[in-house]
Formats: C-alpha cells, sequence, structure tokens
C-alpha cells in the first residue's frame, strides 16, 4: 500500500506518514467502480420504485405535497435529488403546493446561507423550505402513543399535507443501525419529548443499538413505527462514495427501500479488521466533522477495533467547535470519567445526553487524542480528551502511551466504514 495516506479533514486533507507507524492495518471501504452518472441513478430508482407504485401514480390525486429532508450535518446531494423527485410527479410542480421540510431533529436550525449552500439557488427561490424545530409546541401535532408508550409528536405540516415524502443518504449509525429511510421521521420531525424518549439512557445501552444493526435494535424499531404513524408514503435514499457522489439509490416502500439500501451499504463499506492497540481515524471531513458532538460517531466506530486499554486518535477540523451547548455542559459538569459514564448511562434522559454516554462509553475504556484546529488544549482537557496540534504529535503521544511496539491501524473514512473484527488477519506491512 502507499506510504503517504490522505485523511479527511474539513474540506481538505491532512497527510499521514505511514512509514513512521510500523506495520499497519489500514481500514478503508473498498473504491466503488461506478461511472454512471448521479442524475440516471436518480433516475433510474424513481421509475422503478420498491414495493410502491411510482410517484407519477401517487401525486395525481393530491395537491399538497411534503418533502422533509437532510440538515447540513450531512452532505444530502439535494441539489439533485430534491429537483428529480419533483420531476417524476404526475403534473407539472407549478400545480402543487410544495413544502420542503428540513429533519432538524434536536440541531440548531438552518441559516439562509447555509439553505443556499446545500439546496442551492434555484430550490431556495422556488420552494418554500421550512425549518422544524422540536422544542416549539406550536409547530407540532400529537399522533397518539407508539408500542414503547412514547408520546408521537410530529411536525404538524405532515398533517396538512396530502403527500409525505422524504429523502436521505444511508450511512451507518452508531446506535439507531443505519442512517436514512425512518429517521427523517423520528427523530427528524419528532418533539423533543418524543426525541428523548427514543433516545434514552436504557436504549442508548442496549447491545443491539449499534452501528450497521437493525435486528432487535430499540431505537430503529421505534423509529420505523413513527414512520409508519406519521403516514410516510415514499422515500429516497441515496448511497454516497468517499467523493460524496451518488454510487446507488433506493426509492418507493420506505420500510423495503431503506432495508434494500441498508443491504447494499453494508456489503460497499464493511472491512475486515483486527483489533489493535492504537486507532488513527477522522469523521470523514466537511459536513461531517463540523462538530465535536458528531465527532463521537467516529469515535464510537474506531472502539469497534481498539484494544481496551488502546488509544484512538481522530482528526477533525470542528470549524463550530464542541458544536451543542448541551453536550459541552453535561461533559463539563462531571469532575471525572467515572463521574461522566455514571451519570450518563442513568435516567433520565435530556438533550444531547446520548451523545455524552457514548463518548463516556470510549472514555472509560480508551485514551482519546483529538487534532483540532476548532478545540484547543484547554478545553479538550476539560472534556477529558487529549489534545494535539498535528497528526505527526499524536502519532508521537499515542507511541508514548502504548510503547513503540504497539499495532497501529489507520482508519481514513471513520462514520462510513464498517469495521468487521477478525482478530486472525494478520497487519499488512
Amino acid at each position: 500500500m502507499g506510504r503517504v495516506q490522505k485523511l479527511p479533514y474539513g474540506k481538505r486533507f491532512i497527510e499521514l506518514d505511514l512509514n513512521k507507524l510500523g506495520s499497519v492495518q489500514l481500514v478503508e471501504p473498498n473504491p466503488v467502480l461506478n461511472e454512471r452518472d448521479e442524475e440516471v441513478i436518480v433516475r433510474e430508482a424513481l421509475e422503478h420504485p420498491m414495493g410502491s407504485i411510482s410517484l407519477k401514480e401517487l401525486t395525481k390525486g393530491v395537491k399538497k405535497i411534503l418533502i422533509i429532508t437532510n440538515d447540513n450535518t450531512r452532505p444530502m446531494p439535494s441539489k439533485i435529488t430534491i429537483p428529480a423527485i419533483i420531476r417524476s410527479f404526475y403534473w407539472d410542480e407549478r400545480y402543487y403546493d410544495i413544502t420542503i421540510l428540513i429533519a432538524n431533529g434536536l440541531h440548531r436550525e438552518m441559516r439562509e446561507e447555509e439553505m443556499r449552500e446545500q439546496f442551492g439557488e434555484e430550490i431556495c427561490s422556488k420552494y418554500r423550505i421550512v425549518n422544524h424545530n422540536a422544542s416549539d409546541r406550536t409547530q407540532l401535532f400529537d399522533f397518539g402513543r407508539l408500542s414503547s408508550g412514547n408520546v408521537l409528536w410530529l411536525n404538524k405540516l405532515l398533517v396538512e399535507h396530502d403527500l409525505i415524502i422524504s429523502e436521505g443518504f444511508i450511512e451507518p449509525h452508531f446506535f439507531a443501525g443505519y442512517s436514512g429511510g425512518r429517521k427523517s421521521i423520528l427523530p427528524g420531525v419528532a418533539g423533543e419529548e418524543t426525541i428523548l424518549h427514543n433516545h434514552r439512557p436504557e436504549n442508548i445501552a442496549s447491545p443491539y443499538a449499534t452501528g450497521a444493526n437493525l435486528d432487535g435494535n430499540p431505537i430503529h424499531k421505534e423509529c420505523q413505527e413513527a414512520a409508519k404513524m406519521g403516514k410516510l408514503a415514499f422515500i429516497l435514499n441515496v448511497a454516497l462514495d468517499r467523493s460524496k457522489k451518488i454510487v446507488g439509490a433506493f426509492a418507493g416502500d420506505p420500510v423495503k427501500a431503506h432495508t434494500c439500501g441498508c443491504e447494499y451499504v453494508k456489503r460497499m463499506m464493511s472491512v475486515a479488521a483486527k483489533r489493535t492497540d492504537i486507532v488513527i481515524t477522522t469523521n470523514n471531513g466537511y459536513p461531517l466533522d463540523r462538530n465535536l458532538y458528531q465527532v463521537v460517531k467516529g469515535i464510537d466506530t474506531a472502539s469497534k477495533i481498539v484494544k481496551e486499554g488502546g488509544v484512538i486518535i481522530v482528526a477533525a477540523e470542528c470549524m463550530e467547535k464542541v458544536g451543542h451547548k448541551n453536550f459541552e455542559d453535561l461533559i463539563l459538569s462531571c469532575r471525572s470519567v467515572e463521574e461522566l459514564h455514571c451519570k450518563m448511562s442513568s435516567p433520565p434522559s435530556t438533550a444531547d445526553k446520548w451523545q455524552v454516554q457514548i463518548l463516556a462509553r470510549a472514555l472509560k475504556k480508551y485514551k482519546i487524542i483529538l487534532v483540532s484546529d476548532g478545540i484547543d488544549q484547554a478545553l479538550s482537557e476539560k472534556l477529558f480528551l487529549i489534545h494535539a496540534v498535528s497528526i505527526e504529535e499524536a502519532v508521537k503521544k499515542a507511541f508514548s502511551i502504548k510503547g513503540t511496539g504497539a499495532s497501529v491501524t489507520v482508519m481514513p473514512e471513520g462514520p462510513v466504514t464498517i469495521p468487521v473484527v477478525n482478530d486472525e488477519i494478520r497487519c499488512l506491512g
């Protein structure tokens, strides 16, 4: 393999000299050899939906249509997918009353300039775009109770429109199994009370609530039920390659299309790996590494293949620093990793507690070194992280902790990788 590895970092790459790591295991998905045009991939999926009639048929007798989309913490190629969805309607777009609802969940609302970057000028000028606000009860409607007892509060636009469509992209998700599909509804456009119940500590602690797993996953089960009760009728989900280009598209019934997409992503992103003393990873660059809150996903993926007592190095720009005030405050409220783990693993459920719970779980077992321009050493130490100003400094610190003969994994694409543990695999030299 090459001796210099590029690591995604913000909107650029940083280089890691593999010659200084000794014997190293490189864990990254195989490149997807797909030369088909992105728009063709999407159009073909929409023309041949799974388990559903086409959007052309679905839109025959309706007037008001709601399209639910991701916020800008996801690299969703909406400039391609939203126009393709609308071109699939029975009538010309001028016939319909179309609203685009941003599935912010408990994330902050998107600003106008961010909408223009995510959706493009044409979409922003043509259609009404609404930010979902989970804490604003005036936006919400009570859809009843889920089988778990959770009260299903969803954005009232779902009851004010004739047809509900969602778009999204599928990648491994560290506690919901995979992103996409039903997550557009819960947590995407759900109320705060509903999200907190779904993300409660006992659900996060379930051994089934983990990346690339849907079977027995209590969070996934509740989200899927919420999507059905919310009358989500049709989805378009895409799979992206390492350049964030569309390589697969899955349209149709929310369950069947999403399941097929998850199976595709699992095949595409699964890589055999053995546990090592040190794992060097990223959060796959912008927009996924825009803040530390999101970077927990990359840390959790690395935890799957680092030996207990080992070191995780994560390179993430964190242009928005920590990102979520609740997340930061919860960490800063504790004086030790032990206290953090104990408090975060216990009721009640509060905003962003789940993210801290997963971080605390990793901190309890491993040393975590953060390479970041956005978060300095003083703040890193308060967050129980070891700071490094460069990847070279981080590597030196890791070897000083584990010794010069420590085994090393490099996982360049972090949370979009599915490492499958096989301790019989030999490290590649």
